[in-house]
């Protein structure tokens, strides 16, 4: 077993095709198929099943790929280890997170990291919740920033921030009757007040529009659908636009120019957005990593 074997099987096993493998590895499908064989034979075992047009991995098959991934991250690990023995570290980190949490808080870290490790990179891979937690429990990453909840039988976590959940207004309409509330970041608004209101929406099947669906049919409220959006930066750019409110996460702030979007706690209890920090259970840190994580859970968010 060679680092270059692990790397096509684990790849093969991924895809679960040879075309689809072959493609991303850069060599012809008739050559990846040759080699996988020739792995067989050398074990002597089939990794793959590849009955009925899809290539699966056989019980012999699942257990190289545990311990490929183990030998792999060992492998990752030493290497990392030798970078900060140099006096100039050189490397890079692969963190997975969000496209709005990579626009949120991946500057601040990117800019501390690099202030400590100048020779050093990061390295963003941006996907959406879902594949990030699949990702993650691959080991794909060094580090994923993503939401609770996490499959915690695969993977460790810290949990570095919490998101209100908060109401952006267009100053256009940004007549409300306001008043302060304990643990709430802005002055908050009863939501009988938003009832008949133009509302920039997400996807139902996106958390946020769920909190926000089960707040109106709680409260009997009947909110108007504006436009229907996929991300919450574009809820964000409707609502600058003056198109509708929005409820999005507290951060969002950072979109906005000063007077062009008015924000709102509402006075019902919200659910909040558990922000993490996920590894897979077997992964090994390199000292940099561990400092690349204390950086991200001392920054004030």
């Amino acid at each position: 077993m060679n680092l270059k074997q692990l790397r096509y099987v684990l790849v093969l096993a991924h895809e679960g095709s040879f075309a689809g493998a072959a493609e991303l590895l850069n060599i012809s499908q008739p050559s990846l198929s040759q080699y996988v064989k020739k792995i067989e034979q050398q074990l002597g075992v089939q990794l793959f099943d590849r009955t009925g047009g899809v290539v699966r991995l056989t019980d012999a098959g699942r257990i190289y790929i545990d311990a490929g991934r183990k030998i792999l991250d060992i492998e990752h690990h030493m290497c990392g280890q030798f970078n900060d023995l140099a006096e100039n570290k050189t490397g890079s980190i692969v963190i997975g997170t969000s496209p709005y949490r990579s626009a949120v808080m991946m500057p601040l870290i990117a800019r501390k990291f690099q202030e400590k490790y100048p020779g050093m990179h990061l390295v963003v891979e941006e996907m959406t919740t879902k594949e990030l937690h699949e990702a993650a429990e691959r080991g794909q990453f060094d580090l994923c920033l993503t939401l609770m909840p996490v499959n915690e039988q695969a993977c460790r976590f810290e949990k570095i921030a919490e998101e209100e959940l908060i109401l952006a207004v267009p100053s256009s309409m940004a007549k409300f009757n306001a008043k302060t509330v304990k643990e709430r970041k802005y002055p908050a608004i009863d939501a009988a007040e938003i009832s008949n209101k133009p509302f920039v929406m997400i996807t139902d099947k996106q958390w946020m529009q769920l909190v926000l669906n089960n707040l109106a049919e709680e409260y009997a409220l009947s909110l108007k659908k504006a436009i229907v959006v996929k991300s919450l930066e574009a809820q964000i750019e409707m609502v600058r636009a003056g198109v509708g409110m929005a409820l999005l996460p507290s951060g969002i702030e950072r979109f906005c120019m000063p007077g062009e979007v008015v924000f709102y706690s509402l006075v019902q209890e919200l659910p909040k957005r558990e922000v993490v920090l996920v590894q897979r259970r077997d992964h090994l840190n390199t000292n940099v990593i561990n400092e690349l994580i204390n950086i991200i859970k001392e920054t004030q968010w």
